[in-house]
């Protein structure tokens, strides 16, 4: 199938005299397999460089915006409404494999199995495999909250908090960029905190650990923050 593809895009070159815009594309989003599992086409997202499996007709929109004289020399030129696709696909397969109780890494990954071996001097045959227990069957929903003041400023002083407890710019950037996709998506700490999915923030290019504490230290900063220090007002 690529053998074909190339062949063609060889006589388009030899036709037109030029390298052909199918071929500029493909070459722009191709990605070798050692550094990325997803390929052969991918767009990798600039905020935190997670990659994207990008299906050919995906790839026939990029083509085609480059022929209506659009501009595409990276991945920053990738338009907003592929972005868009993308994610809501991520999105999608990452509940996929939520609803099957698979264990999903902030990667979007499921977890390989735990296998214990036990030896012949135990009890249990040799060689016998016991999966791990899933996380989910021990797993209790963690209670709701009351949190007062105006939701989307909650949102501004939680990311603010989180800022502060790091010292690195570009982490203080990802944290107010987590901040900015939650209000762009009309979130709260309460829904985030009963969801326990930082899944969702991770779709949308921010960082994984970024996502993790942004999702998992709610409660902790509602108990010996929120409830006992009052944050003023950000406007």
């Amino acid at each position: 199938m690529l053998a074909e593809r190339d062949a063609q895009l060889d006589a388009e070159e030899s036709t037109s005299g030029g390298k052909p815009i199918w071929r500029t594309v493909y070459s722009l989003m191709r990605f070798d397999s050692s550094t990325c599992q997803h390929g052969p086409h991918c767009w990798v997202n600039p905020k935190g460089r997670k990659h994207y499996p990008l299906k050919s007709h995906q790839i026939k929109r990029l083509i085609s915006q480059v022929e209506k004289g659009g501009v595409l020399e990276s991945h920053k030129d990738v338009p907003e409404a592929v972005h868009d696709e993308l994610y809501r696909e991520e999105q999608d397969r990452l509940e996929r494999d939520k609803r099957k109780g698979g264990h999903v890494t902030g990667a979007g990954l499921p977890y390989p199995p735990i296998n214990i071996h036990l030896s012949s001097s135990q009890s249990a045959p040799h060689g016998l495999e016991i999966s791990a227990p899933k996380a989910a069957d021990n797993l209790q929903l963690p209670s709701s909250l009351d949190i007062p003041g105006l939701r989307d400023v909650v949102v501004k002083e939680y990311s603010e908090w989180q800022v502060s407890n790091v010292e690195n710019d570009s982490l203080k950037t990802a944290f107010r960029e987590a901040c900015d996709v939650m209000l762009e998506n009309g979130l709260d700490l309460e829904q985030v905190y009963r969801d326990q999915y930082p899944s969702f923030l991770i779709a949308k290019g921010i960082k994984i650990g970024i996502a993790r504490r942004f999702v998992e230290d709610i409660g902790k900063w509602m108990k010996n923050v929120k409830n006992v220090i009052p944050v003023l007002e950000l406007n």
